[in-house]
């Protein structure tokens, strides 16, 4: 099972959702089974996969009633008691096909700081010589997250060909426009801006996962501004990974935007892309002005303060003409009283989205 080639195109992550393996809080054999011969299929085919798996939490939770709480406390404990249980049937399912694998444990930060995710890079890059397939899980237990943003950092601090997001849809769906007998339709290709293509997509559909379509399209923003495309696709689909990997039709591709800085700084995209949005403020062109030119955004430029967040919530930045300029995390509470000239982002806290509404067929 040994790959040749360890430049970065042959990298593939390979985030798989909760209810892509889970069903009843139990692992789903059969749907384990469609997984590890999937990521097979692509190890014969030359990729050297990376996976992100969820699942440890709603798996965690079956074993005591008092971790069916929703308080932070008990998702951290389920995690815990979880994780074990996910990656030992996983390990198992795939030594019967003839692949080993390893369990790693991390958050965005230690791949984005710099002192931190040095130490990782080699590591990996062991593992791939030595033919073992990495199982990546959010170390939740320091605090519940997001497996699809996790999976869009380390595609982005690998330089990966590609970002698959397995999921139990078969990519993004066009709310807006139906089809006759009002049945959505799949979005082939995702261009254009950020908030228009967010204003298709659906909240999470439910189940015991932490995603949802607005998550994930968090994760494709940060990968995609990394330089990485994106695909997201249906987890039942045993060819997905390989037409993803072809650039064969498959779900719903996005892809990679012109890198602003080279290498992408991981930091600042994580910082404004790791959830969806809490808010708006609204600008004035002085604001927007600071912004295209990549300077701090001021109090005294806000003209609007739009939702309820607090310091550090990803927030939307609005010109007058409701076109969102920028996205990132927001220094001050939607309802602070600081002086206006106090910065409410400073240039490493946001990214700018100065792009057109049109999504495409």
């Amino acid at each position: 099972m040994r790959q040749e080639d360890n430049s970065s195109g042959k990298i593939v992550v390979i985030k798989v959702g909760t209810s892509s393996l889970v069903t009843g809080g139990r692992l789903d054999l059969e749907k384990v089974g469609t997984f590890c011969t999937t990521v097979l299929a692509g190890i014969e085919s030359g990729m050297a996969p990376i996976l992100v798996t969820s699942g440890a939490i709603a798996m965690g939770r079956t074993r005591h009633h008092a971790l069916s709480a929703t308080t932070p406390a008990a998702s951290q404990a389920a995690a815990a008691l979880g994780q074990g249980f996910l990656y030992s049937a996983l390990r198992s399912h795939f030594a019967e096909l003839g692949v080993e694998t390893a369990q790693l444990l991390l958050t965005p930060s230690d791949l984005t700081d710099p002192e931190r995710g040095d130490e990782i890079r080699p590591a990996l890059e062991l593992m791939h010589t030595l033919s073992v397939v990495p199982i990546v899980n959010e170390n939740d237990v320091l605090g519940v997250r997001n497996n699809d943003v996790l999976a869009a950092v380390l595609s982005g601090y690998l330089r990966a060909g590609l970002l698959l997001l397995l999921t139990d849809v078969a990519g993004l769906y066009d709310q807006g426009r139906p089809l006759p007998g009002g049945q959505p339709r799949r979005i082939p290709e995702a261009v254009g801006g950020v908030a228009a293509i967010e204003a298709v997509a659906s909240g999470p559909a439910g189940g015991s996962g932490t995603g949802g379509m607005l998550a994930k399209l968090s994760a494709c923003w940060i990968a995609t501004h990394a330089g990485v495309r994106t695909v997201i696709a249906h987890a039942a689909d045993p060819s997905a990974l390989l037409a993803a990997y072809q650039g064969d039709p498959v779900g719903t591709v996005f892809p990679p935007r012109p890198l602003s800085v080279d290498p992408p700084d991981l930091g600042r995209l994580w910082r404004a892309f790791r959830t969806p949005p809490r808010g708006a403020v609204v600008c004035g062109p002085l604001g927007v002005e600071a912004v295209e030119r990549g300077r701090p955004v001021r109090r005294d430029c806000v003209t609007d303060v739009r939702g309820s967040f607090e310091a550090g919530d990803v927030v939307d930045i609005v010109g007058p003409d409701a076109r969102v300029v920028a996205r990132g995390g927001i220094r001050q509470a939607a309802n602070s009283s600081s002086a206006p000239r106090s910065v409410l982002f400073n240039p490493s806290d946001y990214v700018q989205l100065l792009e057109s509404s049109h999504v495409g067929d």
